[in-house]
């Protein structure tokens, strides 16, 4: 019987209280490389940073990670299922929802992903502007009706 081997997942996730270039710093520290290829790791989508280890192997690098700030997802390979974390209480656990904001940075649609629009050119040249004083339409404008005559009474207020 094989033993089952697990893979560590990064979609770019942080822990709470740390800030996306705290822990991209540390990274670059942890993996010795360089920032562009860390700053590929944080694009939102699920990357393999690590396969073949055993749990206790995956538990020691999750918790490493953690350290730093950056939230790793264990997953068995053979099953592909994601594995629980241990360290919570089950209460715990059943009261966090389980769901997590990626870091806003870069665009959630890819560069050929997008309708590209084209540019619409409006004739302007009929309009014009003036100041808002007076009537609001010229003497030409107007249809050539009389206005009829409004009684407006006095009323004195003592």
């Amino acid at each position: 019987m094989s033993q089952s081997a697990y893979s560590l997942v990064f979609r770019g996730d942080l822990v709470a209280g740390f800030t996306a270039g705290d822990v991209k710093a540390s990274m670059v520290r942890l993996f010795k490389s360089n920032p562009q290829a860390i700053e590929k790791l944080f694009s939102g989508r699920p990357l393999v940073l690590k396969k073949g280890l055993s749990l206790p192997q995956a538990q020691q690098f999750r918790a490493n990670l953690a350290k730093i700030g950056a939230q790793v997802t264990i997953k068995d390979e053979s099953s592909g299922a994601a594995v629980a974390e241990q360290t919570k209480p089950k209460m715990e656990a059943a009261a966090s929802p389980k769901w997590t904001l990626a870091p806003m940075e870069g665009n959630l649609v890819k560069e050929h992903e997008r309708k590209s629009v084209e540019p619409v050119s409006v004739e302007v040249e009929h309009l014009s502007l003036r100041a808002a004083e007076g009537q609001l339409l010229d003497e030409s404008e107007r249809k050539g009706e009389e206005l009829s005559p409004v009684s407006v009474p006095n009323w004195e207020v003592n």
